[in-house]
């Protein structure tokens, strides 16, 4: 009743000012036509607001049904609730009171959610049926899909040494700071000195100039534990870099001494690689620790049956690491075509019912690479190559 109290106020404020917009209107004929007919269109403009404002207020349910309709009208994917009120009340087993989602019935607490909106007659199906959905949401709770990771042998993978030496055929020189700790060297012979890795900061006893380590270039060195010069080759100074960084606690150099840089002041020299041979070194490394990595995952004497690339955008497993492999047990399955479609198959790559990657046409050479592995059991490596991951595949 308030409702409908409501809509026929609205109502009559409506109507009052459409008949106020017509006066203007008409008063408009002979005076100011344009102006007058503008405002009297406003004012009607007020006078429908009103109106719809009532319509609200009377049925608010048939404002929103209409809005729902208009959009769907506009929009193929939205799919309208045609089940009316009377169809929700008598949904059984559950309760309507007017404040439920359209077209959704609240459960009874008696029955099952699953249950909601099935008439059962018989006592022990629905017994029957109560079991089976606790069982299906008890799987549901227990089993969830992932990639099935096959771990390294790590008994074959050796660790990083803790201490490396770099040599080479280039002499560079080393700026002493403080002759004191290799005064005792024996001209033309070679001894070990080591790079230092830690926070120092050196003074030179000839000009007073500083230098420290993390905001200076070049790496300090030392004889015996005690800081002595730098080390400024930019090569070498790179190259040990990339050593510290692979995993070496402590980096040494050949060094030895040759007469005197002036009184008091030994000149020395270390042996450090030319470029070549730093990157000979590198790769080196690199192709053994590669190696050691392939023999823990049995994959260093076998061939491998199919190497492609994907995407790393078109990957959906776990993240690849920057170096090294992550190696899985997978298979490869070729997907339904819609009816209709000309467009070629898709191939997905799945581990432990987990999709990997889906393979199109588009990416040519991993398209034909992977056509016949489809139906094979294999262990798959995964490595980083830029943005993009490397597959190869061996079969099981």
């Amino acid at each position: 009743m308030p409702r409908t109290i409501g809509m026929v106020i609205f109502r009559i404020l409506a109507i009052g000012v459409w008949i106020f917009a017509l006066l203007i209107f008409v008063g408009g004929l002979s005076t100011d036509f344009l102006t007058c007919t503008i405002i009297a269109l406003i004012i009607a403009f007020v006078g429908w607001m009103l109106w719809v404002v009532g319509d609200m207020i009377h049925d608010p349910e048939k404002i929103r049904a209409e809005q729902r309709a208009a959009r769907a009208a506009k929009d193929p994917s939205i799919v309208l609730d045609e089940d009316n009120e009377h169809e929700r009340k008598r949904a059984a087993n559950g309760h309507w009171d007017g404040r439920a989602n359209h077209g959704h019935a609240q459960p009874n607490d008696e029955t099952s959610p699953a249950l909601a909106g099935v008439e059962v007659e018989d006592g022990e199906a629905l017994v029957s049926a109560r079991r089976e959905t606790g069982q299906s949401s008890a799987l549901s709770r227990t089993i969830s899909p992932s990639p099935i990771i096959i771990p390294p042998k790590t008994l074959s993978v050796s660790v990083t040494r803790e201490t490396e030496t770099v040599s080479g055929s280039y002499p560079a020189t080393i700026y002493v700071y403080d002759p004191r700790p290799i005064l005792k060297l024996k001209e033309g012979r070679a001894e070990k000195i080591s790079v230092v890795t830690r926070p120092i900061t050196l003074k030179s006893r000839l000009n007073g100039r500083q230098w420290r380590s993390g905001v200076d270039d070049g790496y300090a060195v030392e004889y015996k534990g005690k800081p002595f010069g730098v080390l400024f080759n930019h090569i070498a100074v790179i190259h040990i870099r990339a050593i510290l960084e692979s995993g070496a606690k402590n980096v040494e150099l050949v060094a030895m001494r040759q007469g005197w840089y002036q009184t008091g002041v030994p000149e020395i020299y270390v042996m450090v690689p030319t470029l070549e041979e730093a990157k000979e070194s590198e790769t080196g490394n690199a192709s053994l620790k590669e190696y050691e990595q392939r023999q823990a995952y049995g994959a260093d004497v076998v061939a491998a049956t199919a190497i492609f690339r994907v995407s790393e955008n078109n990957w959906n497993g776990p993240r690849i690491p920057d170096e090294g492999f992550i190696a899985f047990e997978a298979t490869v399955e070729q997907l339904p075509v819609p009816e209709g479609s000309q467009a070629k198959p898709h191939f997905a790559l799945k581990s432990g019912g987990v999709l990997l990657s889906e393979i199109t046409a588009r990416s040519t050479a991993a398209y034909f690479a992977s056509e016949p592995l489809v139906g094979k059991r294999l262990k798959i490596l995964v490595s980083r190559y830029y943005t993009s991951l490397t597959i190869e595949a061996y079969e099981i």
